[in-house]
C-alpha cells in the first residue's frame, strides 16, 4: 500500500476515534451522552429552529434589528436574552419565554400579527426538551455570536480545523479523498449505503452528465458488453474529451451564468461570441480562474476571447444587478440580502460588501466595437454613500469578502472631478480608453487572484451538478448560515482545484470516478440526501431533455428537430439548471400533454423506434423494446402486464396505440430525471 493511502486510512481511523469526543468543548462536557445531546440540539437548529424563527421573527429580532434587545439569531443570544429575560430557560424549557410568546392567546404574543403553525411550535417545543438534560451550558452557547454548526455539533472553524479530511496531504488521488470523507459521513451517522449501479445505469448518468444525452442503443450495448475491468475509467475519459461535452457544458454555464435569456436578448448573445468563448474555454480545458478573469475584466485582447464580453455587456449597465451575478457565480455568495444592511443570516456578509462590490463595477458602462459588444470604463465618478435601515451612511469603498480594501484616493464633496486625457493609458485608434486606475482591473488583481472563494465555488458547483446538490446547499449560498455538510473534503478539494491549475475536467473526473456518485438511486428510508448515500436524482436540463427525447425515439431526420429554435422553446419550458428545488408546473405538463411537436416527434412518421415497434408481433417483446430504449431499463411485472393488457385492447388502431406508449413513456417523471 502506497504511503499516502497509508496515511489517509490512519487519517480515517483516528477520525471514527475523534467524533466520539467533542472537540472545541473539552473540560465543559464531561461526557458522551451530554456530547450526543449538543450535537442533536445543534442539529436541530439549524434544520428546524433556526429556519422557522429567521421566517418569522429575526425581522425584528437580529442583530441589526433587535427589538427588545432580543438577538434570535443564536443559541448563545436566545440564553443571553433581552429586556424580558433569558428567551430558553434550561431547568423548565415549557416555561421558557419563548414559548410562552408563541401560545395562541398568550398576553405578549409573537409574532404580534400573526400565529405560528401547530407543527412549528411542536418543533420548537420539542427542542427546547432536550436542554434539561444537560447538566451545564456549554461555553460555545453562553458567550459570542452566531457559530454555524457542523454535522457533528461542532463550529464550523472548530471542525474544519480539526477535521482529518482537511488534514490530508495534497497529492492524494481526490477519487480516494471523496470516497475516505463520505464513507466516513456514512459511518458517523449511522447511514447505509445504496449498492453500486450497473453498468446500464452508470452509463446514461454519465452519458447525461457529461454530454447532455442519453447513449445511443449501440454505445449503452458496446459499453455493457465490454469486459474490461477499467472501463468506467475510459469512459469519463472518452466523454469528457468529447465536442459534445464542450457544448453540453457551455450550456450549462450559459444557463448558471446568464439564467435563461428572453427572446429579445437571444439574438445579440448569439452574436456576441459568447456560446462559442464558453465551448472553447472547455474543450481546451482552460484554467477556470483565467475564464472567469476573461469574464470579469471583459478586454478581450484574442479573438476567442471577445465573447466573454457579453457577461457583463448583456446586465446593459445594470451595476447592483452585475455586483449580485459576480458574486454569486465566482465566490459563490448570495450578497443581495446585504442591500440594506449586514445579512441578517450571515453575520460575515456586510453592506459595505455590498456596495463596494457594486463601486468595482459603477464606472463600467456598455460600449459597442466593430469586433462586437464591449465595456467601457471612467477614470472619475462612482462615489457616494449607502445607508442602512437605522439611517447610519457609510461611504462605498472597493472591499469585499477575503479580500484587503482597494485603496482609492476620494475627492471631497465640493470637488468636481473632471474627465481628463492624463486619467488613462494611451490607446490605439477605434479602441476603448482604458483608466490608469481601472476598478475593473483592481477587482481581478486584488479582489478575484488567489480569493479561495473562487475554488471553493466552482467546486462546490460542480459537485451540485454531479450529485444533485452541493457540499453547501444551495450551490450558490457559501456563507456561515449554510453549513457545509462535510467541510473538509470541500476544503481539501478546492485546495487541490487550485494546485491542479484550476482544471474542471480533471475535477469532474474524480468526482465521476467516486464510490458515491456511482451508487444506485435507491434511496434509503430516512436518509438526510446531504450524505450522499444513494445515486443522484437530478431533473434533465431543457437542451438534455430535447436531445434525449430525439435519441429515445430514434428520429429520421436528427438535423430537422436540432434547431436552435426548438431547443429555445424548451428551455423556455423547463429553464432550472442547479437550482435549490425542482418543481413541476401546469404550464410544462400542459404543453406535454398537448404539443404538436412532442406528439409529431413522437409519430410513426418521425420516429424509427414506433417503426420497429410496429412490425413486432409479440405485445411483451415490444414493451420490453420500448422501455429498453425509452428508459434503459426492463418493465416491471406490473408495468408489463398494464402495457400489454392497453395495447391487446386496442389492437384495432395499434399504431395509435403505440404512440401513446411511447409518449407516455418519454414525458414521464421517470425519462426527465437524471437517476
Amino acid at each position: 500500500m502506497k504511503p499516502t493511502l497509508i496515511l489517509a486510512v490512519l487519517l480515517l481511523c483516528k477520525y471514527c476515534v475523534c467524533i466520539r469526543s467533542v472537540s472545541g468543548q473539552e473540560g465543559t462536557l464531561s461526557t458522551l451522552k451530554e456530547a450526543e445531546i449538543v450535537k442533536r440540539l445543534n442539529q436541530s437548529w439549524e434544520t428546524s429552529v433556526r429556519p422557522i424563527l429567521a421566517k418569522n421573527c429575526m425581522e425584528c429580532h437580529s442583530a441589526i434589528e433587535h427589538s427588545g434587545k432580543l438577538d434570535m439569531e443564536s443559541i448563545s443570544s436566545l440564553f443571553r436574552g433581552g429586556l424580558s429575560g433569558a428567551a430558553i430557560d434550561r431547568e423548565s424549557p415549557s416555561s421558557s419565554l419563548l414559548l410562552q410568546v408563541l401560545a395562541p392567546y398568550a398576553k405578549k404574543h409573537m409574532p404580534p400579527d400573526d400565529q405560528l403553525s401547530e407543527p412549528e411550535i411542536k418543533s420548537i417545543s420539542q427542542w427546547l426538551e432536550d436542554f434539561k438534560q444537560l447538566g451545564s451550558i456549554p461555553d460555545a452557547w453562553q458567550t459570542g455570536r452566531f457559530q454555524p454548526t457542523a454535522s457533528n455539533g461542532q463550529s464550523v472553524t472548530t471542525a474544519l480545523n480539526s477535521d482529518p479530511i482537511r488534514q490530508l496531504p495534497m497529492g492524494l488521488n481526490p477519487t480516494q479523498v471523496i470516497d475516505i470523507a463520505i464513507s466516513t459521513g456514512w459511518h458517523i451517522n449511522d447511514v447505509k449505503p445504496s449498492a453500486l449501479a450497473d453498468d446500464a445505469v452508470f452509463a446514461r448518468r454519465l452519458y447525461l452528465d457529461l454530454i447532455g444525452r442519453i447513449p445511443l442503443e449501440s454505445e449503452l450495448e458496446s459499453f455493457v458488453n465490454d469486459t474490461d475491468s477499467r472501463k468506467r475509467e475510459h469512459l469519463v475519459d472518452s466523454l469528457l474529451a468529447s465536442d459534445a461535452h464542450a457544448l453540453h457544458m457551455a450550456e450549462v454555464l450559459n444557463a448558471v451564468l446568464m439564467g435563461r435569456s428572453p427572446a429579445d436578448r437571444k439574438g445579440p448573445k448569439e452574436k456576441s461570441g459568447w456560446m462559442e468563448f464558453l465551448s472553447t474555454a472547455i474543450r481546451s480545458n482552460r484554467p477556470w480562474n483565467e475564464v472567469a478573469r476573461e469574464m470579469i475584466l471583459a478586454r478581450p485582447t484574442r479573438a476567442e476571447d471577445r465573447g466573454a464580453v457579453w457577461y457583463l455587456h448583456s446586465r446593459q449597465n445594470k451595476h447592483q444587478e452585475i455586483a449580485e451575478a459576480v458574486s454569486k457565480d465566482f465566490f459563490g455568495v448570495r450578497i443581495d440580502c446585504a442591500q440594506c444592511h449586514d445579512h441578517p443570516l450571515a453575520s460575515e456578509i456586510e453592506q459595505k460588501h455590498y456596495w463596494g462590490l457594486v463601486a468595482f463595477f459603477n464606472r463600467s458602462s456598455n460600449a459597442d466595437s466593430a469586433d462586437g459588444p464591449r465595456m467601457a470604463e471612467s477614470a472619475i465618478g462612482g462615489f457616494s454613500e449607502f445607508t442602512n435601515i437605522g439611517g447610519k451612511s457609510a461611504e462605498n469603498k472597493l472591499v469585499y469578502l477575503r479580500a484587503q480594501p482597494v485603496e482609492e484616493p476620494r475627492p471631497s464633496k465640493e470637488t468636481k472631478e473632471e474627465d481628463r486625457d492624463d486619467l488613462y493609458l494611451p490607446a490605439a485608434n477605434g479602441e476603448l480608453r482604458i483608466p490608469k486606475f481601472s476598478r475593473r482591473q483592481h477587482f481581478v488583481d486584488r479582489i478575484l487572484t488567489g480569493n479561495p472563494l473562487v475554488a471553493e465555488a466552482m467546486v462546490n458547483r460542480m459537485w451540485g451538478w454531479m450529485f444533485g446538490r452541493g457540499i453547501v446547499h444551495p450551490v450558490d449560498a457559501i456563507d456561515s448560515f449554510h453549513p457545509a455538510s462535510h467541510p473538509g473534503l470541500l476544503d481539501w478539494l478546492s485546495r487541490d482545484f487550485e494546485k491542479s491549475n484550476y482544471d474542471v475536467r480533471r475535477l469532474l473526473r474524480y468526482m465521476a470516478l467516486s464510490r458515491a456518485y456511482q451508487l444506485d438511486s435507491t434511496v434509503q428510508i430516512g436518509s438526510d440526501p446531504k450524505w450522499f448515500s444513494s445515486g443522484p436524482t437530478k431533473p434533465l436540463t431543457a437542451e438534455s431533455l430535447y436531445r434525449s427525447m430525439g435519441i429515445a425515439l430514434d428520429v429520421t431526420d436528427p438535423a430537422a428537430w436540432n434547431t436552435t429554435a426548438k431547443i429555445n422553446e424548451f428551455a423556455n419550458l423547463f429553464p432550472d439548471v442547479l437550482t435549490e428545488e425542482s418543481l413541476a408546473n401546469v404550464t410544462q405538463g400542459l404543453w406535454l400533454t398537448n404539443s404538436a411537436a412532442v406528439r409529431e416527434m413522437a409519430s410513426v412518421k418521425n420516429s424509427t423506434i414506433i417503426q420497429r415497434a410496429i412490425g413486432m408481433e409479440e405485445s411483451d417483446l415490444l414493451v420490453e423494446h420500448l422501455y429498453h430504449r425509452i428508459l434503459g431499463r426492463l418493465p416491471d411485472d406490473e408495468e408489463r402486464s398494464h402495457c400489454v393488457d392497453f395495447l391487446s385492447s386496442r389492437t384495432d388502431h395499434l399504431q395509435t396505440a403505440i404512440e401513446s406508449l411511447v409518449w407516455a413513456l418519454i414525458t414521464s417523471a421517470e425519462f426527465r430525471f437524471n437517476h
